[in-house]
């Protein structure tokens, strides 16, 4: 054979194999197209191709109840996966004995992450006829629907090879509740009956109607001419009746599956209540600028229970039913600072918590209400200098030096006093102040040393301002620890500092029973050896003999 005839059988060979893999490439892209779902689906389930994950057509029907049939256009059906971190600790369970609680299947671990709606017709007998349906390959799969009167809903929960014949309505109750003519504000409250079995019928309603859980909850859901509520669990059920907030009746109905309970709120209660409900319109403002304050909650603990309120744009909270010949008792919070910052410019301008005492006695009632400003006083910050120390952005348990104090003088002497708020910022720290006088801050950097700030007149009007803390000076000095005239050697002694509320700091003797305090500016400490009785000690020497006494002695 010559060398161009062995050229041309080669060549024909090359061209052959070619169209093999381009009609290969077509016919597999082909496929694709016709199959949207197929990769998708392989992704979903790590492209696991055995029979409990492929696609399948899906078709059930959904039996009437009482005569009342699901709605068709209600029908959809979740596609629910195992996602992997959930399919290994799965089988983690399994080989580790399923010790403890686990679920029965491993399908029962799979989430909604898709929702397709289903075709669906109603036959003439009342049966609503779902699918056919192509399913893209799932885990699981969840049909619900639900009737057109609010009271019956479908719901199943199935893999490929346990797709149900039919579905059968779970039904529940209603309420509708009408209101007398001429009242305004009127709403209802529920609360459950030992015994009733409600908990079941928790998901179904967070599902449907979320509301309904908020008037089991102390927010009052409200009623006008007449208000249907559903779905309600079947059973008996306890109404609150409140207008303006002020309770007026108590009654207890009995919801009956597939039905509406029919309630009257009475009349001449809820007139009464009308007539003596008094709202509070409170109104915060900063104090100073008469500014409204926005970003607060206000905390009401109510005859019904706590009551968490939000003012409005002009800062005013709304409190309704509220008995103005008693005092009334509020917590004002405000929101910890979204992101932890050590910026001085980040500091908070309010307290986290402020207790208001509110006395209404006296105050003038207009049609029903009563308006009261309050002012609240923003933190007020002195900023203090710490050169050359460092101070730690959480407290450390083995360490929890130093140790800040606000101080006043008072009558020519400095006492502690109270501050909300130690806040680390670069180069200090920035301690709030509640009112106005000469203050300062002292740094206890150990049980023995103790470094104060420049003193500063605090002013009322003014947000911020500074100070500094010198941290050197001091001298050395050194404890012999001993008891009847023999060393503690090797022993823990607690340093305790004569400022209340310091922790003591712990060191360690020698073998002959001697201590180092380096850095010392007080004038006496306490020492504690376990065993022993607590001893003052005065530092005013360098060298310093310390003898103990046992305790009990």
């Amino acid at each position: 054979m010559t060398g161009r005839h062995r050229s041309a059988l080669w060549l024909g060979a090359c061209l052959a194999v070619g169209a093999l893999i381009v009609s290969g490439l077509w016919w597999r892209e082909s496929r694709e197209r016709a199959s949207p779902d197929r990769s998708r689906d392989g992704a979903m389930h790590g492209d696991r191709r055995d029979g409990a994950t492929q696609a399948f057509d899906f078709g059930t029907h959904l039996l009437p109840d009482a005569g009342v049939s699901a709605d068709a256009d209600s029908v959809r059906i979740g596609l629910a996966v195992v996602t992997p971190d959930a399919r290994e600790a799965y089988r983690a369970w399994l080989r580790g004995g399923r010790e403890g609680a686990g679920p029965e299947r491993l399908e029962d671990l799979a989430t909604v992450v898709r929702w397709i709606d289903a075709p669906a017709t109603r036959a003439a007998d009342g049966i609503v006829v779902v699918g056919p349906v192509a399913l893209p390959a799932a885990d699981r799969y969840v049909l619900q629907a639900h009737a057109g009167d609010g009271l019956r809903f479908y719901e199943a929960a199935f893999a490929r090879d346990s797709a149900p014949a039919e579905v059968r309505a779970r039904v529940a109750a209603g309420l509708r509740v009408r209101a007398p003519r001429g009242i305004a504000g009127a709403a209802v409250l529920f609360r459950r009956v030992d015994g009733a079995d409600g908990a079941a019928w928790q998901p179904l309603m967070r599902r449907e109607a979320p509301t309904l859980l908020d008037a089991y909850d102390e927010r009052a859901l409200p009623v006008r001419a007449e208000t249907a509520f559903a779905p309600l669990p079947p059973g008996p059920l306890d109404v609150i009746a409140v207008v303006n907030g002020v309770e007026t009746e108590r009654r207890r109905v009995t919801l009956s599956a597939g039905r509406y309970a029919e309630l009257d709120l009475d009349a001449e209660a809820s007139e009464l209540g009308a007539a003596l409900a008094t709202t509070l319109r409170l109104r915060l403002v900063e104090r100073g600028s008469g500014a409204p304050v926005r970003e607060a909650t206000v905390l009401w603990a109510s005859p019904r229970g706590e009551r968490a309120l939000r003012p409005d744009t002009r800062g005013v909270v709304r409190i309704e039913g509220i008995d103005p010949l008693e005092p009334l008792a509020l917590q004002v919070l405000f929101p910890a600072p979204k992101s932890p910052s050590f910026l001085v410019e980040a500091l908070p301008i309010w307290p986290e918590r402020i207790a208001l005492a509110l006395d209404l006695r006296d105050a003038a009632v207009v049609s029903g209400a009563i308006d009261r400003t309050v002012e609240l006083k923003p933190l007020r910050w002195l900023i203090v200098e710490t050169p050359g120390l460092e101070i730690p952005r959480r407290p450390r348990m083995s360490d929890p030096f130093p140790v800040f104090v606000l101080q006043r003088r008072e009558d020519g002497v400095w006492r502690e006093s109270q501050a909300d708020v130690f806040h680390p910022v670069p180069g200090g720290i920035a301690v709030s102040l509640d009112r106005p006088g000469t203050v300062r801050v002292s740094a206890l950097l150990s049980p023995w040393q103790v470094a104060a700030s420049d003193a500063v007149e605090a002013s009322e009007g003014v947000a911020r301002q500074r100070t500094r803390i010198a941290t050197g000076g001091g001298r050395t000095v050194g404890l012999r620890l001993s008891t009847a005239g023999r060393p503690l050697a090797f022993a823990p002694v607690h340093v305790v500092s004569p400022l209340r509320g310091v922790p003591p700091k712990t060191l360690t003797t020698d073998g002959d029973g001697r201590v180092v305090l380096a850095n010392v500016t007080v004038p006496a400490i306490r020492v504690e050896v376990p065993g022993f009785a607590q001893t003052e000690v005065r530092l005013g020497a360098a060298e310093i003999a310390v003898s103990l006494r046992r305790e009990g002695d």
